[in-house]
This record gives structure tokens, sequence and C-alpha cells, in this order.
């Protein structure tokens, strides 16, 4: 009697056994089938987006899928390990790439595994002092995209940017904060992925200024907004780098002590082009015109680089209320601390003329 039950039970375990073997089999058959059909099929294949992907050099698989999964072009980061695994790793090429969800796994492993083409970028040269309108130029003119679509993006595209809180709206919202630089971009591409590489730079090194200036006064007095329309003014005033922190020193100096600044350069902006201003001109009743208003402009008047930043929250510590270009003939300024000294120095300018 006890070895027929030790017998049936032998029995029954055998079979449980082959049951959930069956079971396993036939489970690892339904994955299987899914993992093929993933890998062959799109994850929407009416998607007619194309996204511009960046691999950095030295990503491992684990890196490269879950950027693809954030990038909405695969569903499944753990599948695209799995498939590169399978086949026996892959040498995946660091690039930029035009990607869309609609191209199956394999489509996108074999891209990656081609390396990108970057035939298709251009170099989009932005130099410090230009205006919004001057980048939406250059941008066209680089074959980028239009310059209308260029300033229809940076007044109301959705932008990632920390400080867009301390902006102004409307048409002018971010200009001053496109970052003067030169960046690689593609033909044809989305302005606002333009804009956000150059809203990142900004970021990147103004945040690296305010970092090394922690115990700079201007930082608690002012915004950033209002930092970075002092180093517009200053990329638009200095020619020479030495004179920056200087004519930093006089626009906080003045707008101390309740002064008009009267920057021809803020005219000038407000007429969109550089001549010699008349009185009439002087008189504009704008919000930039800092002849017709005290303080600063409402915003910034160009694109500051990275010297101008530095001397707008780092003005050199002096009396100044006057500067005026030199007689030296270099492009320097002289700068004074008295109206008539001031007088003297424009009398040794216009003479050296």
């Amino acid at each position: 009697m006890a070895k027929e039950k030790k017998k049936k039970s032998w029995k029954f375990r055998i079979y449980r056994f082959l049951i959930i073997l069956l079971i396993l089999l036939l489970l690892a058959g339904f994955a299987g089938i899914r993992v093929t059909r993933m890998l062959h099929e799109p994850m929407d294949s009416s998607s007619k987006e194309t996204v511009q992907v960046e691999i950095p050099k030295g990503s491992a698989t684990v890196k490269i899928g879950q950027i693809l999964e954030d990038e909405g072009i695969i569903s499944s980061s753990l599948l695209f390990r799995i498939a590169t695994r399978l086949d026996g790793d892959a040498d995946y090429k660091a690039g930029t790439y035009s990607l869309s969800p609609s191209m199956t796994m394999n489509e996108i492993r074999k891209t990656l595994l081609e390396g990108s083409d970057d035939t298709n970028t251009v170099q989009l040269v932005i130099p410090e002092g230009f205006t919004l309108k001057d980048i939406a130029a250059e941008a066209e003119k680089a074959g980028v995209c239009k310059a209308d679509a260029f300033l229809k993006a940076a007044a109301s595209g959705t932008v990632q940017f920390k400080y867009l809180d301390q902006t102004l709206q409307g048409e002018k919202r971010l200009e001053g904060f496109l970052y003067p630089d030169t960046y690689e971009v593609y033909r044809g591409d989305d302005p606002v992925n333009v804009i956000n590489k150059m809203l990142a730079r900004f970021e990147e090194k103004y945040d690296a200024i305010v970092a090394a200036s922690s115990g700079s006064p201007v930082l608690s007095k002012y915004n950033t907004l209002q930092i970075v329309t002092v180093a517009s003014l200053i990329e638009r005033e200095a020619f020479l780098d030495q004179d920056r922190a200087p004519i930093a020193s006089v626009i906080y100096n003045r707008l101390d002590a309740g002064m008009k600044l009267q920057f021809n350069t803020t005219v000038e902006y407000i007429l969109g082009e550089i001549r010699d201003l008349t009185y009439a001109d002087l008189e504009i009743d704008n919000p930039y015109n800092t002849y017709y208003y005290a303080g600063l402009p409402v915003g910034p008047i160009a694109s500051p680089g990275e010297e101008s930043l530095k001397a707008a929250v780092n003005p050199a510590d002096t009396q100044y209320m006057y500067f005026v270009t030199s007689d030296k003939g270099d492009n320097s300024m002289a700068f004074s601390v008295t109206y008539e000294d001031f007088l003297k120095d424009k009398e040794a300018w216009q003479a050296s003329r």
C-alpha cells in the first residue's frame, strides 16, 4: 500500500512538472512572438513626426535605450536591450539622428549601427550683440528655418528655460537670452529645437557666472532680466573687454543716482538701425528709450556674451558717471566722474576723428 502511494506520488510530480514545463514553453513562445512583433512593428506606424535624437559618445546600451524611450521613439528600453543582447551586443555609433516612432526597432537599431549622417547639418554662428531679429535672419541665411518661423517660435513656442518667468511677454520675451555662440544644427529643423539649444547654453554660462560671483551685491539687488539688460547695454557700448566692467559701473552708478542712462544704443534698438540720431529720435516715447525714461530699458537690446555678463554681475568699483570713445584711436573708452571732464573727453574724441 505504501509502495503504491509512493508510485502515485512520483507520477503526480512528473505530470505536474510536465504541465508546468508546457505552460512555461507556451508563455515563452507567446513572449517570443510578442518580442518578434515588437521588433518588426513600429511604435506608431501613422506618425509623421521626426525627432532629432543625440546619442552621446560612450553611451552604453542601457542609456541609449532610455534616451530612445524618453524621446518617444520606442515603447520599451528593456526590449531594446534584450534585442541587442540577443545579437551578441552591438557597436552603436554616437551622433545625432533623425528618428521617428514610425520606424521599427530593427530599423532604429540598424540606423544606430551604421552611424549618423551629418551632411544635413550646418553651423549657425551667432556673434555677440545680435538682436533677436538678427539671429532669426542668420538662421534663415544658414538654411535652418525661415526668419518668420524663428521669430514666431521665440515669441510663443513651447521652450525649455528655467528663467522664462523672468523674461518679458510676447515677441520680445527671449531677447537677450539666446546665447551668442556657434551651434551645429539641422537644415530645416524645428526652430524651437534651435532656440532650446541656445537657451540651454545661456543657462550653462550664466549659472556658472552666478555661482562664481555669489558675493556680488548686484545679485541681491537686481533680477535676471535686469542683469541681462545691463549686460546687453554693455555689449552694445563696449568694443574692448577692458571697458566692460567700468561701463557696468557707470550704469549702476547712474541708476543709484536716479539719472537717465541716455544710451544711443537703446534708441538705435528702437529704430532698428545704427545711424546718427536726431533730437526727434531722442524724444521717442518708448520704454526702451533711455533718453526719454529714467532707469533701465524694459528689457535687453541684444544678446550679451560671456564677458558682458560677467561685467554686469561684477561691475568695477568706481565713481564714474560718464564715458565716451577716447581719442586714442583704438576704440577704447574715456571715463569721467564729472560732467566737465566728460565734455573735455568728448571734445578730444571729436578732434581726433
